[in-house]
């Protein structure tokens, strides 16, 4: 396996990924933002497609690839959801669950990536890397900002001056 097959396969499951979820929760929004992210990783592998049409002919295969496993790999099939019913129902109660699973995922890539370049010996490598790690860092920075959207709504909802109850029954 080369550099670009790994990092073609890997976007694909990140696609897979996220369009599962997507098909499992009920919020409108959060549906949005999860086929968001899919559309992103499918742009990832168009990126991925043209460095390859555009960089060396060949880069050689590195065994290396084979053994490391994709952050996605584990959540790449229909039976991950089946099997997994608290998920599931957690999928279908709670936003801010379904936003700190993807935002955990997307560190796992950028923590992949940025390690992957880091290995890399060859500077193409290292280029291809390190832009699927930026791109997957905006990833995490959304991720954030949203889950701290969320936090800030149950902040002010619970803050004092918000909170006028009268308590006199």
């Amino acid at each position: 396996m080369n550099v670009f097959e790994f990092a073609l396969q890997m976007e694909l499951d990140g696609e897979k990924y996220y369009r599962d979820l997507a098909e499992h929760v009920k919020y409108d929004d959060l549906k949005k933002v999860l086929e968001g992210l899919a559309e992103d990783e499918q742009r990832h592998y168009q990126i991925i497609k043209l460095a390859q049409k555009e960089t060396v002919q060949h880069i050689e295969a590195n065994p290396s690839l084979n053994k490391i496993q994709n952050v996605f790999t584990a959540h790449n099939n229909k039976e991950f959801f089946k099997d997994n019913n608290e998920l599931i129902a957690k999928l279908k109660d709670e936003q801010s669950d379904v936003y700190r699973a993807a935002l955990v995922k997307e560190k796992e890539s950028v923590e992949l990536y940025k390690k992957m370049s880091e290995q890399s010996e060859k500077q193409e490598e290292k280029m291809i890397f390190e832009k699927l790690m930026q791109e997957e860092e905006k990833h995490v920075d959304v991720i954030e900002n949203i889950i701290d959207m969320l936090n800030n709504v149950n902040d002010w909802v619970e803050a004092a001056e918000f909170n006028h109850r009268d308590d006199t029954y």
